[in-house]
């Protein structure tokens, strides 16, 4: 009778275990231009990239989400035709996931905008994307949570022959460490999936008008959101995402200050209703087969092959809510991982049948 009366309660736990059960997965686009010819901006990237992909490890132990995907688009691979291809495709099926966007290179301003992120520099000023343009592209996505980690100058930059400013940070820096993790901390709060709405977080490492030092290391504003982040993890004194914002900015502009750097970090945080993904979207047709009508034909395919891969993530996260134990959920992951990857492959032949087809 006794063993009845445990064997309930432990039933009912399991049970609601099993529908909290994270189901989410973590995307993390990383453009991080290597290849530069400044040297401070190549060796920080490289740390950068070491940095977040602790930092992500990290997350993902700690909220016990089961997959992370990596998209990095860096060397040949750094330019907007990759991001759009991430942005527009690979990002399909990703609803109410989790999107980090990572990128360390040069950046500049208009004459005249109003944007807030700078404009991402592809080696050319032919070839840039307006940073506010790309957050709104990603909060298309309808993700849970969007942290966008920009390391670029933000300033005007009035001559077009040379690439946008690269002011250099030579001096060494000493690291920091934060507390060892323990269990029951806030962090899941930060991170939670608030059914309707996207949690957007900006840190941009100059505000407008204002450059971004690099180093070695990746920078001092580097070093304080890898700070920042680790006390998320390992101490309850950041237990806010203002109050995480408002740390970063006063730690960096106090060691900036120390080193004489004008250098001033721009920190939000919003909370966007998730946009509604049934709008209606209206394309022209054109039945004769010039350059337009393959093209328009081409996005078309595109959109319902998103539809598909949309469709495959939903169906995802409802069965990984009933699948019990680790071993049968790495089971379910690799299985799911398969099936991503073959739909992913069948598109693109079909895509490229339809693009022959208009030649």
């Amino acid at each position: 009778m006794l063993l009845r009366s445990l064997l309930l309660p432990c039933l009912c736990i399991l049970f609601f275990a099993s529908l909290r059960a994270e189901t989410r997965h973590i995307h993390v686009i990383q453009m991080l231009d290597d290849n530069s010819p400044t040297y401070l901006i190549r060796e920080g990237a490289r740390s950068i990239d070491y940095g977040v992909q602790r930092e992500v490890d990290r997350m993902q132990k700690a909220l016990g989400i089961s997959d992370v995907h990596y998209y990095r688009l860096s060397g040949q691979h750094f330019s907007r035709e990759a991001l759009d291809f991430v942005v527009d495709y690979q990002l399909a099926y990703q609803e109410r996931d989790i999107i980090i966007f990572v990128y360390t290179g040069h950046g500049f301003r208009n004459p005249g905008s109003t944007s807030q992120l700078p404009n991402l520099y592809f080696n050319s000023y032919h070839n840039t994307m307006d940073g506010d343009e790309l957050r709104m592209r990603l909060l298309e996505k309808n993700p849970s949570v969007l942290l966008n980690l920009v390391i670029a100058c933000n300033s005007v930059q009035a001559n077009r022959n040379v690439a946008p400013g690269r002011p250099e940070d030579s001096s060494t820096d000493n690291g920091r460490l934060a507390s060892v993790p323990v269990q029951d901390r806030p962090y899941h709060t930060l991170f939670s999936d608030q059914q309707g709405y996207t949690k957007v977080i900006d840190l941009i490492s100059s505000d407008r008008e204002y450059e971004t030092f690099l180093s070695r290391d990746g920078g001092i504003f580097f070093s304080e959101v890898l700070y920042a982040l680790q006390e998320v993890f390992g101490d309850e004194r950041l237990t806010s995402w203002p109050g995480i914002c408002s740390y970063i900015q006063e730690q960096t502009l106090l060691r900036t200050r120390e080193r004489g750097l004008r250098q001033k970090p721009y920190c939000a945080y919003n909370v966007f209703r998730s946009l509604d993904d049934k709008t209606i979207t209206i394309t022209a047709v054109d039945e004769r087969t010039d350059a337009i009508s393959c093209a328009a034909a081409g996005r078309q395919l595109r959109r319902e092959q998103r539809g598909e891969l949309k469709t495959l993530r939903r169906r995802h996260r409802q069965e990984m809510r009933y699948v019990k134990g680790h071993p049968e959920r790495r089971l379910a992951v690799a299985r799911q991982r398969q099936e991503v990857g073959q739909m992913k492959y069948v598109h693109l032949q079909a895509y490229q049948r339809k693009v022959a087809s208009c030649k």
